[in-house]
């Protein structure tokens, strides 16, 4: 039996100075400059510096009988 890997979920965790944001339901077609550039934005209506900006992809694993 094979497992089949599943895209379920694309995230973007903002780690701050004080604290940290998560974006989620990130379009999964969005490329990686693309959800920098969000990242960015959403940082910068934060008070705090951005420290480091994550992608996190949630993925399912199927098994294939």
């Amino acid at each position: 039996m094979a497992i089949t890997p599943v895209l379920d979920e694309i995230k973007l965790s903002l780690k701050f100075t004080k604290g940290s944001q998560t974006l989620s339901h990130c379009n999964p077609a969005a490329t990686n400059d693309q959800l920098h550039a969000l990242g960015k934005a959403v940082a910068s209506l934060n008070a705090e510096s951005l420290d480091t900006m994550m992608k996190v992809e949630e993925t399912k694993l199927l098994l294939q009988g």
